[in-house]
């Protein structure tokens, strides 16, 4: 079923918006927006009546890597990134969010912070998350590896608000991109996408981690290299916490220590070769054999294969809904969730 509303800009660039008036009532577009957004946040109106009154205007553009977009809201809305969400979409992502006006109350991994008007915030949707809102934003979304190489040391970025020079014009920075995104040319996006992951890096370089932030950014190289490493060996059927303590040098218990808060080793390899196989289902063209793609991805057996993926889907690989490259779809056929999943694609 189609959410979002046909496009007005005359221009390549992938872009989706989403808008509450194009609905035939706010109720209706209420769960209309909370499907698009069910595989990556649980979303809710603390007061029923508020259902009334509900309005959302989202707009979003595809760069290379990273979708940058804004969004207003209202009334007061609730969402919650739960460990079954960041294992539905696997998302690999920061997400830098602007508050353009409005308040911004969230809590991420136990940091709680309230936000008004000017102020950033950075979340690593790998992690939990949770928060109430009534705002305007710009959004930024960007794989973990190129801001991660920006950076000048591991830093735990799961709930920064960094408020330096810095920030303040990345504000300016994200306000005016998301501004002049219409006119903008294919050809400029390359550069625009560099020098606005540059500009994050510098905005949080400046904050100070104690032992305890250090630790847990260590440990975020640590799954990152592993995930690198268990996506280049998803075949392997000796693929498990012995391979990987080789390969990162690590003891079992360091090793059990950094996948405990993405369920565990094996449930974390399991997730890993069902999000690949996902992704080549997802695709369009001819679909592979599903029982010899299994296999091919380290499943001993169909039955255990069709159920894991029922578990983690909740529909049966046959039933796999195909994406199709941003850029060959049009806005009125692409939803909120599907943007998402093709940063992953």
């Amino acid at each position: 079923m189609p959410t979002a509303v046909a496009s007005q800009f005359s221009r390549r660039t992938p872009h989706f918006e989403f808008d509450s008036h194009a609905h035939a009532s706010p109720a209706e577009s209420l769960s209309r927006w909370r499907d698009n957004l069910a595989r990556s946040w649980d979303m809710g109106l603390p007061d029923k009546a508020d259902e009334d009154r509900f309005t959302a205007r989202v707009k979003m553009w595809k760069l290379e890597q990273t979708l940058l977009g804004s969004g207003e809201f209202g009334p007061v809305q609730t969402r919650a990134r739960r460990d079954r969400n960041i294992r539905a979409d696997q998302l690999d992502h920061y997400r830098v969010m602007l508050i353009r006006s409005g308040q911004f109350n969230c809590d991420a991994g136990g940091q709680q912070l309230r936000l008004t008007s000017g102020q950033l915030v950075i979340t690593d949707m790998a992690r939990a998350e949770s928060s109430e809102s009534a705002c305007a934003t710009a959004l930024l979304y960007i794989p973990r590896e190129p801001l991660e190489r920006a950076l000048p040391r591991a830093l735990d970025l799961h709930g920064v608000s960094p408020r330096n020079a810095c920030a303040s014009l990345l504000a300016e920075h994200l306000n005016a991109l998301s501004e002049s995104m219409p006119g903008t040319r294919d050809e400029e996006l390359p550069g625009l996408e560099m020098a606005t992951i540059n500009l994050v890096a510098a905005s949080v370089a400046q904050t100070a981690a104690n032992e305890e932030g250090a630790r847990a950014a260590v440990e975020c190289v640590l799954l990152r290299r592993a995930r690198r490493h268990i996506d280049g060996n998803l075949a392997d059927e000796e693929l498990g916490a012995t391979q990987l303590c080789s390969h990162l040098r690590v003891s079992r218990s360091t090793l059990y220590r950094v996948f405990e808060p993405v369920g565990g080793v094996s449930q974390f390899i399991r997730e890993r070769r069902l999000s690949k196989v996902h992704e080549i289902l997802s695709r369009g063209g001819e679909r592979t054999q599903i029982s010899r793609l299994a296999e091919a991805h380290g499943f001993k057996s169909a039955a255990h294969f069709s159920k894991a993926f029922r578990e983690q889907y909740g529909y049966c690989a046959r039933e796999t809904p195909r994406y199709q490259p941003l850029n060959q779809v049009s806005t009125s056929e692409r939803r909120f969730e599907d943007w998402l999943g093709a940063l992953m694609h």
